[in-house]
């Protein structure tokens, strides 16, 4: 759960201090590629670099993003460690959390862990049943809710995903 918390910490931060920004693309030793859907940016950091996949949403074409679902590198960088947070505008109901459902099947949930000016965020592990969806799925319906009962409900494209992942994982190993 620390591991979690920490994960949800990082890309809050990476978030708030506006991470895409933040890389200079004329830098050498930073790399930012695009599959489909998903972005893979990697920064340099200490004697490594920090690698995030990313896709992002907007309310309106060129509008502000509204939805974030970051991956980030898990404890020694193994992949069963991966944590996917999901950050969604200040202000939603947060009792019933985030319900992913991908290509129609069954939804799983996701709690929020923390709050901040940037966003809420809600955390999970990537490994297993749900590494596989993201990885087989083609969409993912993403429910939050904006009070007890209403719900808004929008798509999330995992076209890209297989890849950006593989790149991702080959990216974090090194």
């Amino acid at each position: 759960m620390h591991q979690l918390f920490a994960a949800c910490l990082w890309c809050a931060l990476l978030l708030s201090a506006n991470f895409a920004s933040a890389v200079e693309p004329t830098a050498p030793s930073n790399d930012s590629e695009v599959f489909s859907d998903w972005q893979v940016t990697c920064v340099p950091q200490g004697e490594g670099r920090a690698c995030q996949m990313v896709q992002t949403a907007a309310a309106s074409k060129g509008g502000q993003a509204i939805f974030l679902l970051s991956i980030s590198r898990g404890q020694e960088g193994v992949s069963e460690n991966d944590f996917a947070v999901m950050t969604v505008p200040v202000g939603v109901y947060l009792a019933p959390g985030i319900e992913i459902r991908v290509d129609n099947k069954r939804p799983f949930k996701v709690l929020y862990e923390v709050c901040d000016r940037a966003g809420c965020h809600a955390g999970f592990k990537l490994s297993g049943v749900v590494l596989t969806a993201f990885q087989k799925g083609i969409e993912a319906k993403v429910r939050v809710w904006t009070a007890r009962s209403k719900a808004v409900e929008f798509p999330v494209s995992l076209r890209g995903f297989s890849n950006a992942y593989r790149h991702y994982r080959g990216e974090v190993s090194q």
